[in-house]
């Protein structure tokens, strides 16, 4: 477990460290948000105490607050492009040992060809849209999501 815990204190670090938390927010608390993966769980009760650092769990299924769904939905439209155009290898072993390993590998592939699509203006405009319907919410106006 203690890997999967691992991630946080990485954040944590990073965060104090990049030079925008130098630059403007020397002083505030670090935020983490945390959704419901399975990854998260009792996350709280298993990470390091930090005086800045605050954990925020978001509630079952609000993808219109978590700026990462959004992102994630554009890496898996690119993945599942990457793989449609290569369907055939997904029924070939290749060199591979087996067709698992070989699908494995394309995955893989596929991965580390799309992440480039998570850029820095996407991940802004996510936020932003995270930002508007946290308004939303705390004036319990209706929110919509993928329309």
């Amino acid at each position: 477990m203690e890997q999967n815990t691992s991630f946080i204190e990485e954040d944590y670090r990073a965060s104090k460290n990049s030079p925008a938390y130098q630059n403007h927010f020397v002083g505030k608390k670090i935020v983490i948000v945390l959704d419901n993966a399975p990854a998260h769980s009792q996350m709280e009760h298993r990470v390091a105490v930090h005086e800045d650092m605050t954990l925020l769990r978001l509630g079952s299924y609000s993808p219109m607050l978590n700026p990462i769904e959004s992102c994630f939905s554009v890496l898996k439209a690119h993945i599942k492009r990457f793989l449609a155009e290569r369907t055939i290898l997904l029924f070939h072993r290749r060199e591979f040992h087996s067709y698992l390993e070989s699908r494995m590998r394309l995955l893989e592939e596929a991965a580390m060809e799309s992440l480039p699509c998570i850029t820095e203006s996407l991940v802004i405009r996510e936020a932003m849209f995270c930002q508007r319907n946290v308004e939303k919410a705390l004036n319990l106006d209706n929110m919509s999501y993928g329309t």
